[in-house]
């Protein structure tokens, strides 16, 4: 099979002979109406798997009943007295979110039900993710919770690894911090997503050395252990200094919200603090510097 035949099998027919356009990735901000159709399809189904009929017509029950009736209240802020299960006024309300939503809503809706107490089903954010993977999404669900804009697999390999590696209760202040580094960076507020990034570093920062009150003295420990070069470790203060020294993000957040950083510095830091993390645990772990 030659390569112009392999090609031609992840394509349309129009996309194969130049009628129609070839996939792109998506821009951040954007929902395709490919994605809206995939995402709406998967929470349709997945409701309409959960109905019961009753005395007055078809109602939802089972697991999405408790969700959309917490919803109601605690992301919509509606009356309880006001909630219905009924079938018809739920799918009116659901596909408009899909169908002509903002982007904030779209993935803000998936969002509130990957945090919710009762899931829909064992695997509903893998669902999730692989249709934001399928239709090139600019996001995809990492810590099975959260959506974060990425700009390829790998960074999303590591911030799992980062989150895999904050597991521990002694990293919850850090965990924290790389959580709302990925929820700020989605809602485009990028000064506030580096801040976010370089606290989730001090907190870790904090499990090497608890007296420790910036990164330095932190590497100088492990470097002291042998376990980082001292231009690697320089490498990390130089990045570190980024947002921290005078002319830093940090700095500038303290007087001007509107600090100048674009979302290609906020991805990146984001990735490259995640990275960050996952490296000083493990380094710190093999010295001996936190506990395993």
């Amino acid at each position: 099979m030659t390569d112009d035949n392999i090609n031609r099998l992840k394509l349309t027919f129009e996309q194969a002979e130049g009628v129609a356009p070839l996939p792109r990735q998506l821009e951040l901000q954007e929902v395709s109406p490919e994605l809206r159709a995939q995402l709406w399809q998967y929470i349709h189904d997945s409701i309409v798997s959960a109905m019961k009929s009753g005395e007055y017509g078809l109602y939802v029950g089972g697991s999405w009943q408790s969700i959309l009736r917490s919803m109601h209240v605690d992301h919509y802020h509606r009356m309880i007295d006001d909630f219905v299960s009924d079938w018809g006024v739920h799918k009116k309300l659901l596909r408009r979110v899909f169908q002509d939503g903002s982007y904030t809503a779209v993935f803000g809706f998936l969002q509130w039900i990957l945090r919710h107490r009762t899931q829909p089903s064992h695997n509903f954010s893998s669902e999730i993710d692989a249709r934001l993977a399928r239709c090139r999404s600019a996001y995809r669900v990492v810590n099975g919770n959260t959506i974060v804009p990425v700009s390829s697999p790998e960074e999303k390999q590591t911030l799992d690894r980062a989150f895999a590696d904050l597991a521990s209760t002694e990293f919850n202040g850090a965990r924290q911090h790389l959580k709302l580094a990925a929820e700020r960076a989605t809602a485009g507020d990028w000064a506030g997503s580096v801040r976010e990034s370089i606290s989730a570093v001090e907190s870790t920062v904090k499990c090497i050395d608890p007296d420790a009150k910036e990164l330095r003295p932190a590497l100088a420990a492990l470097e002291k252990q042998g376990t980082v070069h001292g231009s690697l470790r320089q490498g990390f203060l130089n990045l570190y200094g980024y947002t921290s020294d005078e002319k830093g993000v940090r700095h500038s957040l303290l007087k001007d919200d509107a600090a100048k950083v674009d979302q290609t510095e906020a991805l990146f830091m984001l990735g490259a603090c995640a990275a960050f993390v996952s490296y000083l645990i493990n380094k710190g772990r093999g010295s001996g510097l936190i506990s395993k």
